[in-house]
């Protein structure tokens, strides 16, 4: 459409309005305004909205004062202090009653008041992403709008009854939240006066002064209004800042994001009363975007569960976090250690392999195989972390997360140079893990296999068993990769488990309980209860989440078999293991194909292993922070430029490491 095009339609669309305001529905002629704008295309709304302002400039000036006077009446006659302060805003209500309501609403709409601002929104924007071309639009070109329809500091004289009444509103409610135990125990001021509890005065002072007769008294006040304000987010970000001291909760999760939520929204409407242009502009901008995408989504059933379980995400990734940067070399010394204590890793697999060979030759009940194997494997596990021994494909649930974290800093291509180095560390990690396991699993292994041999006559895979093995590795028969990848979502959610318990340790205060425990002080005695109670601080999570994954991985193959469904696991480490003692099994008699395909197939476990685990977690990780891989290609370019520049790196730290960790 060619702009002569576009300028006659605007000009026919101006009389439409003009026709159906004077008829006495100036929100329809307003929607029909908007029903002409909105471009088919999001990339085209900021040329339609420029074209509306070249066709008001140039065209009749009585024009632009209809247009400007239906705007203005019809905000002067609807209802915006709900609008105000709850649109856009999370609400107190829990989970389900929420889903329910958005549920409830898609299937009998409900019958608001016509007058209020959030049902003339909803009229006047009724598709469901007629934000996005709104936020498409530049912020130049909406200043340059409210000049012509005079919307300006300058015309805004006092402060409007709704907006006085929906400021104090706020301020009470950021003053109550603020002030709740969840919050106020957690944000000591060292004899301070709290901000939250001067807010409510300071705002009702600064709204009262349009009121009085002191004349110039309120631009002292707003800024005072405004410095108490911004202490209240600053103690809600230190708050949120320094989770990992004193934990968190979904409830103080959900209660400092609404907070946040609560304080943004607030310092807007008191911009709104700023006599400064720029300021009061930006506000009735960013105001006018936020209540628009509010009422679009306000019956979003998935935007309303993804926002859920990121906050949940949020109060479970930072401790796994936290505990991933020290997986992850930056030097020689730090991977030549790691090297070491994934062959250790390596051995104790191998050990606990036989020991699972030989519990599936006993004739077990179902329920019986499925509690044993998962003890077997959570043995394992607990044995590999308290003996500080390395086992690969449990550390990306850890290495993604340190990763996110690292990302929360100022964007820009610095932070893009380290996100890429930071996955060369992984990547190399997890390479030199993967082969200080395979190099001791498998040889360990088939000697282990063969004491047995020695000690009983028989090896402890028959060679019907031995045959099973090979094929449970075979990289396309049999669903090796599929069953790879259910191991790697385990090990996903074993990262999960064990993030979740060091962050309820944290807010609970579980191991102070635990080491103050009058039983335990009783029988123990005071010092060697501390001592329990540090141990669980230090320990707890890890080793749940190993008990977590060892359940999970033990009752994968009982669980198919139950329901009939091709649901098992397979693991690099034991299937390396397996491949082993199953050579032993067979005497060696097998083709150097055969061996090659098994090998391949084992290779590829560790590889999916690690990429859905890795994968999943990362995912999460970016998610609870809001963070998202728009730059992706520019990352990937990045990884790239150094895997053709310096190959090696990739498998060997440089001589002089230059990342730090996160």
């Amino acid at each position: 459409m060619g702009p002569r095009r576009d300028a006659r339609d605007l000009r026919e669309v101006l009389a439409e309005v003009r026709v159906t305001a004077a008829a006495g529905d100036p929100v329809g002629a307003l929607a029909s305004l908007v029903d002409a704008l909105r471009p088919l295309e999001t990339a085209a709304a900021d040329a339609r909205v420029a074209a509306l302002c070249d066709r008001l400039e140039v065209g009749p000036a009585e024009v632009r004062r209809e247009l400007a006077a239906l705007v203005r009446g019809i905000l002067a006659s609807a209802r915006c202090v709900h609008a105000l302060t709850e649109s856009g805003v999370p609400s107190g209500h829990g989970f389900f009653d929420e889903l329910l309501d958005k549920v409830g609403r898609r299937f009998l709409p409900d019958v608001g008041d016509p007058q209020d601002l959030r049902a003339v929104i909803r009229r006047v924007f009724p598709k469901q992403r007629d934000y996005h071309w709104l936020g498409a639009v530049d912020e130049v070109t909406w200043r340059r709008l409210l000049d012509l329809l005079g919307v300006t500091a300058e015309s805004v004289v006092g402060v409007p009854a709704e907006l006085s009444s929906a400021v104090r509103i706020l301020a009470h409610h950021v003053a109550s939240l603020g002030l709740l135990p969840e919050i106020t125990d957690r944000m000591p001021l060292d004899g301070v006066e709290s901000p939250f509890l001067v807010l409510s005065d300071r705002v009702r002072r600064y709204t009262d002064s349009f009121d009085n007769d002191v004349a110039g008294d309120e631009d002292p006040l707003l800024v005072e209004a405004l410095e108490t304000l911004a202490a209240c987010r600053d103690a809600v970000t230190h708050l949120r800042a320094n989770k990992h001291v004193h934990g968190t909760s979904l409830r103080l999760t959900t209660l400092t994001f609404r907070l946040l939520r609560q304080v943004e929204r607030l310092e807007v409407l008191l911009h709104l009363t700023e006599p400064i242009q720029r300021d009061f502009q930006r506000a009735a901008i960013a105001l006018f975007r936020e209540l628009v995408e509010a009422e679009n989504t306000r019956n979003h059933v998935g935007r309303h569960v993804k926002a859920s379980a990121d906050l949940l995400a949020y109060q479970i990734v930072e401790h796994a976090a936290k505990k991933g940067s020290k997986y992850i070399t930056t030097t020689r010394r730090e991977f030549g250690r790691f090297f070491v204590a994934s062959v250790g890793g390596g051995l104790i697999v191998a050990v606990f392999a036989l020991f699972k060979l030989l519990l599936a030759k006993a004739d077990l009940s179902l329920g019986a195989e499925a509690l044993l194997y998962s003890l077997n494997y959570a043995a394992c596990f607990i044995l590999i972390y308290l003996t500080g021994a390395a086992l690969a494909t449990k550390q990306p649930a850890m290495t993604a997360n340190t990763i996110a974290r690292s990302m929360d800093g100022p964007g820009g291509t610095h932070q893009l140079e380290q996100l890429a180095e930071m996955v060369v560390q992984v990547w190399r990690s997890q390479f030199i893990s993967f082969l200080g396991n395979l190099v001791c699993a498998f040889p360990v292994a088939m000697l282990l296999a063969d004491l047995f041999r020695v000690a009983s006559g028989a090896p402890p895979a028959s060679a019907a068993k031995a045959e099973l093995l090979l094929a449970s590795v075979h990289p396309w028969l049999g669903g090796a990769l599929f069953y790879a990848a259910v191991a790697g979502v385990f090990l996903f959610m074993a990262g999960l488990v064990s993030g979740y318990f060091d962050n309820r340790n944290l807010y609970r205060g579980l191991s102070r309980r635990v080491a103050r425990h009058p039983w335990l002080v009783r029988g123990l005695g005071a010092a060697r209860a501390e001592r329990a109670g540090a141990f669980v601080d230090k320990h707890g999570g890890a080793l749940l989440g190993n008990v977590f994954l060892g359940i999970c991985l033990g009752c994968a193959g009982t669980l198919g078999i139950i329901l009939g469904l091709p649901f098992d696991i397979r693991h690099i480490a034991f299937s390396s293991a397996n491949l082993g003692m199953a050579l032993e099994g067979l005497d060696h008699a097998v083709s150097a194909s055969v061996v090659a395909e098994a090998a391949l197939g084992v290779m590829l476990i560790g590889l999916v292993n690690f990429v859905v685990s890795f994968g999943m977690t990362l995912s999460m990780a970016l998610e609870s922070r809001r963070i998202t891989f728009r730059e992706n290609r520019a990352v990937l370019r990045i990884l790239l430029r150094r895997l053709a520049r310096r190959p090696w790196h990739f498998f060997f730290p440089p001589r002089e490491a230059t990342a730090e960790r996160a």
